[in-house]
This record gives C-alpha cells, structure tokens and sequence, in this order.
C-alpha cells in the first residue's frame, strides 16, 4: 500500500511539473495589483492536483461513486476556465448547483433530507465553495488548511469507520504536493479558482456524509475559522455597500498580512492550527461530535473573539486603511 500512495505522490509531482511549465508558457499567471497580498507574478492553477488525485483513486479503486467524480470534473472545468479567461458568475453558479447536485445524488441526499431542507443543504454548500475560494488569498492557507481538515476526518474516521480513506489520503498526497510549490516566502504556484474549489467540493461531500450518517448539523465546525472569517468579511462589506464579488482587502487574514506585517506561512499555520484546536478539542479527543447548544457556544465564543481581533487591527491600522 504505501508502493501505491509513493507512486501516486510521483505521478502527482510530474504533473505539477508539467503543468507549472505550461502555465508559464500560455501566461496562467497572477499578476499582482492594489488588492492582492502578493507582489510577484505567479502560475495560477496548481491546484489542479486536487482533482486529478480523486480521478486517480476513482481510477485505482474499481470506478466507485461515479457521479460525484463527474460533479468534480464539471466544477474543476469551470474553474480552470475561470483561472484562464473570465467566467460569467452566472454560469461557475450554474456549474457548481449541477455539480453539487450530482454529488448529493451519489450519497442518497434526494431520498434522505427533507425537501423542504434541501434548498438550505444548496445554499449552505454553495456558500462553503465560495467562501473557501474567497479565503484563498496568501501563500499556504489552502494546503494548510486542506491538510487539517482532511486529516482530522481521518482521526475521526478511526471511531466513525464512515469515510473511503483512500480517497482522502490520495487529496492529502495532492495538497503535500502542492504545498512544495506553495508554502514559501515566494510561492512558484496559486492553487487557483480550480484548487480552491475542488478542495471544497470534497469537504463538502465529506461533511455530508458524516452529516447523514450523524446527524448533526455540528460537523460544519470543522470549517469554523475559515467559515467565520468569510461570513464575517461578507456581511460586513454588505453593510457597507460594497459588491462581495469584486477583489478586496478586507478578510483578517489579508489585514494580518497587509498591514500587521505577518509572513503568509506564519498566517497560513496559525489559522490551521486554530482550527486543529478545534477539531481535536471537540471532535477527535471526546471522540464524539457536539450538540447543537455546545456548537452554538464554540460559534458564538469564536466569533467574538474574531470580532475583537479586528476590531483591534481597524482602529491600529486605521490610518493605512483610509
């Protein structure tokens, strides 16, 4: 078994070579400008590792769970376009709804959930796609936080016995590789629209299962530092006017390395072990999944003190911040 993980892990690395090669000669770059944290110019897409390491085991482990790989392909086709030219938001919307649709008629959702629930599941996972994609904005915060969550459902899987580990260990191959192109100071690749939402197509396909299986709407905790920062950032700049769907500086995450002066790997760590704590704390260690007053109160202590951190940074910084 570990022969076969070795050699996935190199098929994977030959891809990501090939693929920085092209991406440099057909200019699938960032460029960076006023809103970005990064100052170098940098091959957009390495992500594309993500899906091709479920395609691999989709491959290697008799061809199981065939709709939710031809929802991944639809989603990661969609987003590379996007990483090339620019897609209509319209049509990545339309995509995803199809592609999420297909993922949820492979785990039984349709005959399991309430119809009335489903369009919240929709919006719910639709949120988590692109609020995933909207945090990926600094060198490692993906992979980082790609590896704790794919990890931690490993450790939850050891008394659950729910999850294909296979399928999980290929993406955790794929996000180690990438990671040896990302987490720098220099980062020689960007996971992309196609890493960033390929990633959350599994985690999302991953929480409901164990959703179906538990039956607590808890499990999205495992997406909780991530989670708030978004919906924050969102319903703040709501507030105030602005359109979510063009670029900003707005996130924490963005203000501790803009402003605060903090490299992206010390961010990207720092959230990830964040959300570590919470895994392990709550998940892993009791092992059990909390209840739903339990979940409200770590919801609810965490954004607070989100809040105050930023809260902090606005007033310190509000000068450069205008």
């Amino acid at each position: 078994m570990f022969l076969n993980y070795f050699i996935v892990f190199l098929i994977l690395l030959l891809l990501a070579l090939t693929y920085h090669r092209l991406a440099l000669k057909f200019k699938i770059v960032d460029k960076p400008n006023h809103r970005s944290s990064h100052v170098h110019t940098t091959v957009r897409g390495g992500g594309i590792l993500f899906p091709f390491a479920v395609i691999f085991w989709w491959m290697a482990f008799d061809f199981q769970h065939t709709w939710m790989i031809l929802g991944i392909v639809w989603v990661a086709t969609i987003s590379l376009l996007d990483d090339i030219y620019t897609i209509s938001s319209r049509i990545r919307f339309a995509v995803q709804f199809l592609a999420l649709s297909m993922a949820f008629y492979d785990l039984g959702v349709f005959a399991q959930i309430n119809w009335i629930a489903l369009p919240i599941l929709y919006f719910i996972s639709l949120a988590v796609i692109n609020g995933i994609n909207f945090m990926d904005g600094i060198n490692g915060i993906t992979g980082l936080y790609g590896l704790v969550f794919l990890g931690s459902v490993l450790a939850v899987d050891t008394y659950l016995g729910v999850f294909d580990q296979n399928l999980i260990r290929y993406e955790i191959l794929a996000i180690c590789v990438f990671l040896i192109f990302n987490l720098r100071k220099k980062a020689l690749m960007f996971a992309g629209d196609i890493g960033s939402i390929s990633l959350a197509y599994v985690m999302i396909y991953l929480l409901i299962q164990w959703y179906l299986y538990s039956g607590s709407w808890t499990v999205i905790l495992f997406l909780l530092i991530y989670g708030l920062d978004s919906a924050i950032t969102i319903f703040d700049r709501i507030r105030k006017g602005e359109k979510i769907s063009e670029p900003h500086r707005s996130h924490l995450y963005q203000m501790l390395a803009n402003q605060a002066g903090i490299s992206h790997v010390n961010i990207a760590l720092i959230y990830a072990l964040l959300q570590l704590g919470i895994n392990f704390g709550f998940f892993i260690y009791p092992r059990t999944t909390p209840g739903p007053f339990e979940g409200l109160g770590i919801i609810v202590i965490t954004g607070v003190v989100y809040i105050a951190i930023k809260a902090f940074l606005l007033k310190k910084y509000s000068k450069v911040l205008g």
